[in-house]
Order: C-alpha cells, then structure tokens, then sequence
C-alpha cells in the first residue's frame, strides 16, 4: 500500500498558496478523495467526444481533469463513464463543468470533483482536445501534474514542483505501537 495522500490544506501550505482550484470546484459526494497524475482534456461547452477519446486513453493512476469551460447545462461525467474509468484504473476525475448520476457514482465511490450536477446528457457533435495545457477551476494543468482532491477543494502541483513541495509537508510520528 503506498503512502497516505496529503491533504489540499496541507499541500496548499507546502507549495505557499497558489496551487488550489477555484473553490466552485468541489466533491461530488462527501468523502470523495482523489490523488494521481492528470490527464487532460478540453472539450467544447457540453460536448462529449473528447471526454470518451480521455477515457480510452487514460491509464491507471491517471485524474482525468475536463477543462469544460464552466458550462454548466449538460453534463459531461455520469455513472457508466464512472464504471469504465473504474475497470481502467483510473482514480478520479475534476470537471470545471457539470456531471450527473451522483447518487450511483457515489455507489461506485469513485471521486468525482465538478461545479454542479444537472441530468442533461451531453452533445456529441464537436471535438475538444486531450493530452494538452489546459485551464480547470481557474489553475494552469498540465499533463503529469499531480492532483488532488479531498473535502476542501482540488490542488493541482505542477510536475516539476512535486518533489519540492512534498518534501516541504509536515513529517508526521507514526502511531505509538505500530
């Protein structure tokens, strides 16, 4: 089992502030936590193709993070993509967006971060782009960045800070007997 995923107050504090999305960008459901590298995607407001392209060709360990422009009249995210990233591996996602199926998503528990819910399905008539710089709840995102996502919002550090800013988090005594 790895280590303990820090929490976003705690890698916020590390890395001096400006790491944190917009806080309209929050859990789906209570006790959602996410931690892994970011694959990208930029789609259209309220149009899927690229979001299903993302789902096929994220790997385990990835968040899959939507720059969806902060549209917020269809959803982007529901329970049956949950499913399919599940059985890939992938560990979460974060939408500037809207998603739906809450409740089975939460059945699911896979961590789902967005703007708001609503139960309009997606377009699906225009492209986006995936594996590129994009903009999510107001934070630069890079492929490979580290995100992570808890209570409090979704961090997101930049690849090459990672390092750094772990190394800055208060090291924390193991239990007494264990």
């Amino acid at each position: 089992m790895g280590a303990p995923v820090p929490a976003t107050a705690d890698l916020s504090d590390a890395a001096g502030g400006g790491i944190a999305m917009d806080a309209r960008i929050r859990p789906m459901w209570p006790g959602a936590r996410v931690s892994g590298r970011a694959f990208t995607v930029r789609t259209p407001p309220g149009q899927h193709p690229s979001v299903k392209e993302a789902l096929e060709i994220a790997g385990p360990g990835d968040v899959i993070v939507i720059d969806g422009a902060g549209f917020l009249e269809r959803a982007l995210w529901g329970d049956r993509l949950s499913l399919r990233a599940q059985e890939r591996g992938i560990v979460g996602i974060v939408v500037d967006g809207a998603v739906r199926d809450v409740a089975l998503i939460e059945e699911l528990g896979f961590p789902v971060f967005a703007v708001a819910s609503i139960p309009t399905a997606p377009q699906t008539d225009l492209a986006g782009e995936v594996g590129t710089v994009i903009e999510c709840g107001g934070r630069r995102v890079e492929p490979g960045d580290l995100v992570v996502g808890d209570a409090d919002g979704v961090v997101v550090v930049p690849a090459a800070a990672v390092d750094d800013v772990l190394g800055r988090l208060p090291r924390v005594a193991p239990p007494a007997g264990g």
